[in-house]
């Protein structure tokens, strides 16, 4: 499995503390694909190093992708998903809302340094649950769009947790359930049932230790050049409408 490396080829670093936080594309193999109010074709073919923001959809079809957000986590969407960046890392609430449309999510937030309290939340919504987390590995599952994945296709909608604590309720508003690790809920008609992680999914959840982090002074170089790449393309622009 080839991943993104990152290399040092950045020759400025300007400040980056006020700016936005965003996602980036660290793997991907098949046909996925960007869509949103920023980008001018219906849907754009994710690549690598692909950069992503608040509203971005990212869909996959016969493919899988991994995205950083931030320094905050690292999700994989299996095939036939899609999730809507709904809030990253909201300088406010510190806050990351992920909108799982359809499809199979795996999750991991990565913990803080030792001793340091870790603020950042994290959520996954869904019609039928929402799942908040701060440092865990979890599966977040719905019907799939546009096809079925063969792999995950006895996963049923709920959520799966591999490591730590996940709390889960049916609404923004609805009372939680604590979701430990080796357990999961999934939904039974209209509620959410506890109970043992099953031993299928479990196995499925291996995949995380797949997971590789990028650096956060990478992360930073990364963020700060795309940051100059679209001031420059604005520059151009401007200028271009001067000229005229």
């Amino acid at each position: 499995m080839i991943r993104f490396l990152v290399s040092i080829l950045f020759l400025f670093v300007t400040s980056a503390v006020l700016a936005e936080e965003v996602g980036i594309i660290s793997f991907n193999q098949g046909k996925n694909y960007l869509s949103g109010p920023r980008f001018k074709k219906a849907k754009e073919p994710v690549k690598l190093g692909s950069i992503l923001k608040k509203g971005d959809t990212i869909t996959t079809e016969d493919g899988t992708c991994e995205i950083q957000l931030a320094t905050q986590s690292t999700i994989r969407l299996a095939k036939y998903s899609s999730i809507q960046i709904e809030d990253l890392l909201n300088p406010k609430s510190k806050s990351t809302t992920l909108k799982l449309v359809g499809g199979k999510l795996f999750v991991k937030a990565h913990k803080p340094q030792t001793g340091v309290p870790n603020e950042n939340q994290l959520s996954v919504v869904n019609p039928s649950f929402v799942a908040g987390v701060r440092g865990t590995e979890f599966l977040a599952a719905a019907p799939d769009t546009g096809g079925v994945d063969e792999d995950l296709s006895n996963v049923a909608t709920g959520v799966y947790v591999n490591e730590g604590t996940v709390a889960v309720s049916p609404d923004k508003k609805g009372k939680q359930t604590l979701v430990k690790e080796n357990e999961e809920v999934v939904l039974s008609g209209k509620e959410l049932k506890k109970q043992i992680l099953d031993e299928f999914v479990k196995d499925k959840m291996r995949i995380f230790e797949e997971f590789k982090a990028i650096k956060e002074e990478n992360y930073q170089r990364i963020k700060e050049q795309y940051e100059k790449n679209d001031q420059l393309m604005n520059d151009y622009k401007g200028q271009g409408r001067i000229d005229e």
